[in-house]
């Protein structure tokens, strides 16, 4: 996949961000205003949707290498899935929209370690237990390239800001902090499109947003795929199922810690109930 690097300044420091080609192109599309005529649909004129769903993701995790205070190796987490809540919102008058969702997640899963921990020495696959508290908003602002009464696409920029409350790791009652109280606002840009079936209530919707970026000393990649169908279930209101995936992969510093190629996925179906108007 191509790519290219432009430079940000925000914050202090420099960000380079790595666009990949088929962002190039959404970007592009935004030049075609002409496609962007308001339908008859619920996404049309001025709407506001509600959501409220629960959320039953599967997290994994794991570090080809982290070194930091007591800790120093390889780690990997068993998959797990834990259920959540997942709130989000939209509004907007076509061809824009602004859309904003936040869930967090608390779990307590087992896994391996390999290399040192709290100053001992730990052979290959010694189990340790660890512990996450993790937080993440995303805010996003859409423009329409197509909007009709049966379909649109559009365009998104905005960011997913993940607040690590912790992250930590524990073997034989000593525990060992990997991130703590870190917060890591990532800039993504993305494609959704929406499709109401003709003759029924049912509409289908997707979202695909994520970047590449540098930030200093730090590597990372993420991305946070969405798709979902709906249907009217009373005036204004509707049920909702779909399924979420996120990625996130770091290579690099946060403050005292140096982590290699460590990934962290969440996936995950939901069910809840949106509100329109």
């Amino acid at each position: 996949m191509l790519s290219f690097s432009v430079t940000v300044k925000a914050h202090g420091y420099t960000m380079n961000m790595r666009f990949p080609r088929i962002y190039l192109l959404l970007a592009c599309s935004a030049l075609i205003p002409a496609c962007a005529i308001p339908g008859d649909s619920p996404w049309s004129d001025l709407h506001v949707n509600v959501d409220a769903a629960g959320f039953n993701p599967t997290f994994e995790a794991s570090a080809g290498k982290i070194a930091g205070t007591g800790v120093d190796g390889s780690f990997s987490i068993n998959s797990k899935e834990e259920y959540t809540d997942l709130y989000g919102a939209r509004f907007g008058f076509a061809p824009f929209e602004f859309s904003v969702s936040q869930f967090s997640y608390s779990r307590n899963q087992t896994g391996v370690f390999n290399g040192t921990f709290g100053g001992i020495p730990l052979s290959a696959g010694t189990p340790i237990d660890s512990s996450l508290e993790l937080a993440a908003t995303k805010m996003m602002v859409g423009i329409d390239v197509l909007n009709t009464s049966i379909a649109r696409v559009g365009i998104l920029a905005g960011f997913d800001l993940l607040s690590f409350n912790k992250l930590s790791l524990a073997n034989e009652g000593i525990v060992q902090n990997v991130l703590v109280n870190q917060e890591v606002p990532i800039p993504i840009i993305g494609l959704r499109g929406d499709i109401a079936i003709p003759g029924t209530s049912i509409s289908l919707g997707a979202e695909i947003s994520g970047i590449s970026i540098d930030v200093d000393d730090l590597e990372a990649s993420f991305f946070d795929h969405n798709i979902n169908l709906s249907m009217e279930i009373v005036k204004n209101a509707e049920v909702v199922v779909g399924y979420r995936t996120i990625s996130l992969n770091i290579d690099g510093d946060i403050d005292n810690t140096k982590i290699q190629n460590m990934d962290l996925s969440m996936s995950g179906p939901y069910f809840g109930v949106s509100v329109y108007f």
